[in-house]
């Protein structure tokens, strides 16, 4: 797999196109990339939607808690947000799916696991108010008093327009706390890793569970930050001891560490905040960011982020949902030969992390750098930069670089199938931060 991997990389790095001669400082600074920049996303990776370019600010948030995974226990709220840019009184209705460990969709009768009924209209909208671009904010709350789920497990929240077109798909969990994990974050122990991935360590109690066939029964899922493209499969344990399993320094669940994302805030949209160089008006506001830089093979600088997240909110007004205004937002990348042999994408999780032709940066020979002009609603937003080759092979540091002390989110799910059952549970949920690793 590394062969294959250097290969790969090796490609992806070689210049096609007509240069002048490489100098050697350039040369060892790409040998240097090479090194430190080239990791692939590694894992079981989960497929995600991509709304239409009309949906927009997407938010799916517990008890107001922006910066996590969405799981609720039975009966805890969680709350589905979004704009309409076309702002014509659409209807949408939703739909939920219930799923196993895998993300397989099971056969279950809705009834097995929903008191009530779904493909329900969603009413609760919102216009926009002394805004440039107009919009309709929507939001959906479960339970409800018409739905209402009764099985923990993994589901599948479904926004439908009122043609019966999908215009939105959002993965959430729902626990029956029965199980504990007990988490924390290491450097990798092996050689080649040790300056650029985090191994996430954890034991798992399965006491008072009626476990026959742990390796049927017991699944266990690991993920980085919120982002689903990281989900991992923890495979078997390294030992067992009574009803303990231990997960140590496994590579399924060792993580590339990356870097700590960039960050802007236009919650002042006529001045700009952190990171906005200057605004100028046209029909929208345009912020134009900073330039930022390769940063994989410089040392690493700390600095504190919300793990790729965002935030919605206005300095224009009192209600964030419906008085922040969007802008056009200018993200560029001084350019380095090595560059120009692949394509480059913005993301973050207010695109959920999906590369596309619009967050796609492009060369601008006037300014020597890669651009991307990206339409945002007002607030604090964190994003990084992903590389593709022509293969179509993703390299998901390859920009930013990966370093051991970054800063990140680890999650554990333990899911339970009692015997004879027809789906998985999730019983047990466990979280760390890196920010203590090596200590």
């Amino acid at each position: 797999m590394a062969c294959k991997q250097q290969k790969q990389c090796a490609g992806f790095l070689s210049i096609n196109k007509p240069k002048k001669p490489v100098g050697i400082k350039i040369m060892i600074k790409q040998k240097l990339l090479f090194l430190l920049g080239c990791q692939l996303i590694f894992g079981q990776e989960l497929s995600v939607f991509a709304p239409p370019e009309h949906i927009k600010s997407v938010l799916f948030y517990v008890n107001e808690q922006k910066t996590s995974l969405p799981i609720v226990e039975l009966n805890e709220q969680i709350t589905l947000k979004f704009d309409d840019l076309k702002a014509d009184d659409s209807t949408y209705y939703y739909t939920i799916d219930r799923f196993d460990a895998n993300w397989n969709q099971t056969d279950l009768l809705q009834v097995d696991y929903m008191d009530g009924y779904d493909d329900i209209r969603i009413q609760n909208i919102s216009y926009a108010t002394g805004t440039l671009q107009s919009y309709i904010h929507y939001t959906l709350t479960l339970p409800n008093t018409q739905t209402r789920l009764k099985k923990s497990g993994n589901y599948m929240l479904n926004i439908w327009d009122g043609s019966r077109e999908l215009v939105l798909q959002k993965r959430f969990m729902v626990s029956r706390p029965a199980s504990a994990a007990g988490v924390s974050v290491q450097r990798s122990q092996r050689i080649e890793e040790i300056q650029t991935h985090q191994s996430v360590q954890f034991v798992v109690n399965l006491d008072g569970l009626k476990v026959l066939l742990p390796e049927k029964q017991i699944k266990l899922f690991t993920v980085q930050n919120q982002r689903w493209q990281t989900w991992r499969d923890a495979g078997k344990p390294t030992y067992t001891l009574n009803n303990q399993l231990q997960f140590n320094y496994k590579p399924e669940t060792t993580f590339a560490a990356g870097n700590e994302y960039h960050f802007f805030d236009t919650q002042d949209i006529r001045n700009g905040g952190g990171n906005v160089a200057r605004v100028f008006r046209e029909d929208l506001f345009i912020s134009v960011l900073n330039p930022q830089w390769v940063r994989s093979g410089r040392p690493y600088t700390y600095a504190p982020d919300i793990n790729g997240d965002f935030r919605i909110n206005t300095f224009q007004g009192n209600k964030p949902n419906i008085e922040s205004d969007y802008s056009r937002v200018l993200i560029s990348l001084f350019a380095e030969d090595f560059l120009f042999d692949g394509e480059h994408y913005v993301v973050g999780d207010f695109n959920q992390h999906i590369i596309s032709d619009d967050s796609k940066l492009a060369y601008n020979p006037d300014s020597g750098r890669f651009e991307v002009e990206l339409l945002l609603k007002q607030g604090i937003y964190n994003y990084k930069f992903v590389s593709q080759d022509s293969d179509g092979t993703l390299y998901d540091n390859l920009i930013s670089g990966n370093y051991w002390p970054t800063e990140n989110d680890y999650w554990v799910l333990v899911y339970y199938r009692p015997m004879g059952a027809r789906c998985d549970e999730l019983i047990g949920v466990g979280n760390a931060n890196a920010k203590d690793i090596g200590l």
